[in-house]
């Protein structure tokens, strides 16, 4: 006689893990830096008045509250956008200043030319930005802020390379070529076919020239 046959194991129960919350999907996925640029290339197209802040939610893929709610109303979006493009304009040229002070100026000045259109071949758009903002109160706040840190750290350039003390001389002579140089790649961006590594070259050779003719008896003058 057979023995009875063993009752049969009932099958293990699968483990169960823990629920993993799945990443959400892109576009729910909200950071101010695709925020901001969505908001540089429409505001760069169609300008301050016609910019349409679902336009702009849709390009960085998320919705117009969650604009709202990080920038609040388009004036404030706009006025981040234009500080944002300055705060990195800022940032590239900083850098180009303060490598190879022990370089012949004009090395030093082809350095930081390359830098300013570098960063202009790369950010069209935000640079576009930078002359919008002017005619808007929040922005020209923001524009004037970081150009006047550029003029300083320009200025303090012009003093060494002259061997004069810092002052109102050097200040003016550094706006004049922070202005030389803003001005002339609107020109450029402004007519696309301009090549902007030869508008670089012109303004670097205009500057060169300019700073070493410069009469430091008229630069000491100024505000003695």
């Amino acid at each position: 006689m057979s023995p009875p046959a063993e009752p049969e194991t009932p099958p293990a129960e699968p483990e169960t893990t823990p629920a993993v919350s799945e990443a959400p999907p892109a576009r729910y996925r909200h950071d101010d830096g695709t925020m901001l640029d969505a908001a540089c290339v429409v505001f760069a197209a169609e300008g301050f008045s016609r910019a349409n802040m679902d336009v702009i939610a849709a390009r960085a893929g998320t919705t117009k509250p969650t604009l709202y709610a990080r920038f609040g109303p388009k004036e404030k979006l706009f006025a981040a956008a234009v500080r944002r493009e300055h705060e990195l304009l800022n940032a590239r040229v900083t850098v180009a200043y303060a490598g190879g002070t022990d370089e012949p100026f004009h090395e030093r000045l082809h350095r930081w030319t390359a830098a300013y259109f570098d960063f202009v071949k790369e950010r069209p758009d935000g640079f576009k930005l930078t002359f919008e903002g002017e005619r808007h109160a929040a922005a020209a706040a923001v524009i004037e802020r970081a150009t006047n840190e550029r003029i300083d750290r320009i200025a303090e350039l012009v003093a060494d390379v002259s061997g004069r003390p810092a002052g109102p001389g050097p200040r003016i002579v550094a706006a004049m070529i922070v202005g030389m140089l803003r001005w002339c790649v609107r020109e450029a961006v402004a007519h696309p076919g301009v090549d902007l590594d030869d508008a670089a070259a012109l303004c670097e050779s205009m500057v060169y020239r300019a700073v070493r003719g410069l009469d430091l008896a008229l630069m000491d003058a100024v505000g003695a």
